[in-house]
């Protein structure tokens, strides 16, 4: 009785090794066009998240640019919890918060595509061309790299 027991046992949990090396038991399982699993590590992941900050190789800007003696864009954005981007642009009149402002910035993230080894003089110039500013009165730019380099920048005429 006890040898047919192990018998049995042995029998179910081969059964169960079997059945469970299969994996893909769903109806395409046999069809050779079926869809493949796609694993992405993070190193894979093309441009990164921009909620984590390995989208633009910073974490932090804080950006403020004078025409004329008055405001002409202000844009802030970190990579903390429940922080809120803003962005406002008053010469397309722009005042925008949250996921508005985000989708903003990610536009001028994006095309200027500032790098911790740019000089200040560098970063402004990419800024000014993106914007279409000539002339300013007052630039400042702060930005904390996810390489845990800084670039403050000031310039007022």
């Amino acid at each position: 009785m006890v040898k047919k027991m192990m018998t049995m046992g042995t029998v179910l949990f081969a059964g169960m090794l079997v059945a469970g090396g299969c994996g893909n038991a769903s109806k395409e399982a046999d069809n050779d066009n079926r869809e493949e699993a796609d694993i992405i590590t993070t190193d894979e992941k093309e441009g990164g998240d921009r909620d984590t900050g390995d989208a633009y190789g910073f974490n932090d800007l804080d950006l403020e640019i004078d025409t004329n003696g008055e405001d002409a864009v202000d844009a802030e954005y970190k990579v903390e919890k429940d922080f809120e981007p803003e962005y406002e642009n008053k010469q397309t009149n722009l005042d925008l918060k949250g996921q508005k402002a985000m989708d903003e910035l990610d536009k001028m993230f994006t095309a200027v595509n500032l790098e911790s080894n740019m000089s200040g003089e560098e970063a402004r110039d990419k800024i000014l061309e993106y914007f279409q500013i000539d002339d300013y009165s007052k630039f400042k730019l702060d930005i904390k790299f996810d390489d845990g380099k800084t670039l403050n920048y000031k310039d007022e005429k």
